[in-house]
């Protein structure tokens, strides 16, 4: 993976009821719903289908551009999720509890894609609780393998790197899981609603 001056960005087309193939259901389907709902925005001309991301990939010293085109069926997602349309509608609308959490839950489906997209074969296994990494493939102690995950709604790549790179007062996640030596394995996948932009960084190995 190398950066090259100019070149067009290698373009993923992505299905979101595909991540019920890709991924464990018991992930996804509470993911499903914020994605609908935070993913379109509220403008009409950039509610349309594909929902392209622009994401910059890291590995090493390489940086490749690459855009997510995502995009969804209703009627599949009412089969794999009953009343996901009619969920995803309430978060939008802010009349559901999960509302405050919107942000933090797409980005956690947005994640569940980047693996399916950028880590083919790679499965979510596990998810922790009040501890990065959020997302986990391997619970092996002392050398956990997984990624941690957070999504802004506005900002751009100057908010994300923000929570990559932290600001003097506060830490940023980059320097916070370098320094944990019981990762054997850990990613960055950080997301924008407004405009759609992804960092997805491999911190180690």
């Amino acid at each position: 993976m190398s950066r090259v001056a100019g070149a067009a960005p290698r373009v993923i087309p992505y299905a979101l009821e595909q991540l019920f193939v890709d991924q464990s259901s018991d992930w996804v389907i509470d993911a499903v719903a914020p994605v609908l709902a935070w993913v379109p925005g509220v403008s009409p001309a950039k509610s349309r289908q594909p929902f392209r991301f622009e994401v910059e990939h890291v590995e090493g010293q390489g940086v490749e551009k690459v855009r997510i085109d995502l995009r969804w069926d209703e009627v599949a997602l009412e089969q794999a999720v009953p009343g996901v349309v009619d969920h995803a509608r309430r978060l939008r609308e802010g009349r559901s509890v999960q509302r405050e959490h919107l942000a933090e839950l797409a980005a956690y489906g947005l994640t569940f894609v980047a693996i399916s997209t950028l880590m083919p074969g790679r499965r979510v296994t596990h998810m922790q609780m009040g501890m990065a990494p959020d997302i986990l493939f391997d619970l092996t102690p002392g050398a956990l393998r997984g990624v941690e995950t957070a999504g802004r709604s506005a900002g751009g790549r100057a908010a994300l790197a923000v929570v990559r790179d932290g600001t003097p007062a506060k830490i940023g996640k980059r320097a916070q899981l370098l320094a944990r030596a019981d990762l054997a394995e850990v990613h960055l996948s950080l997301w924008c609603a407004a405009p759609r932009v992804s960092i997805m960084e491999r911190l180690k190995p």
